[in-house]
């Protein structure tokens, strides 16, 4: 294998680490996701299929890591806006805050709750190290960033 091809085969595996290590957090651990915790997943998605397709079209390898590294902005961006909701700095959306309708009987509102509704985006309902997974990602999204902008100008030069 060359060198652009183990790069997209290891951003590939990155990136489905990544998703592997928030399904584990989410159904073996059983820590409900918020609306943006779950947003936060769609660049690692797209990144990884980014990735596979360099394996269907090699020639498009510019064009790709290119892509890769927009989707990684988008995914700081994307982060940041999560970490001002759970700091306080920004405001909660309404797709983000979770209710219940106060006209209810006690019965329903008990069987909305036992469904488990998705946590309010402000609420850290889990931490490693002292920080929230939000922050965790804008860390790692920025060192992904890094590393791709890294391998693209390594490309460029050895194009």
């Amino acid at each position: 294998m060359n060198k652009v091809t183990n790069y997209f085969l290891a951003i590939f595996l990155v990136n489905i680490l990544v998703i592997l290590s928030a399904l584990f957090i989410e159904f073996f651990l059983k820590i409900k996701p918020c609306i943006l915790c779950i947003y936060q997943r769609y660049p690692y998605y797209i990144i990884a299929l980014l990735s596979l397709i360099y394996f269907l079209k090699k020639d498009l390898k510019i064009l790709l890591i290119l892509l890769i590294i927009l989707t990684s902005l988008a995914s700081i961006i994307l982060s940041t806006y999560h970490v001002g909701i759970e700091t306080g700095l920004i405001e909660e959306t309404t797709s983000c805050k979770t209710s219940l309708n106060n006209n209810l009987s006690k019965d329903v509102i008990l069987k909305q709750l036992e469904s488990n509704l998705a946590s309010s985006c402000k609420e850290v309902s889990f931490k490693l190290f002292g920080f929230s997974l939000a922050s965790i990602n804008i860390i790692l999204s920025f060192i992904l960033t890094t590393i791709y902008y890294k391998i693209y100008l390594w490309m460029k030069k050895n194009a």
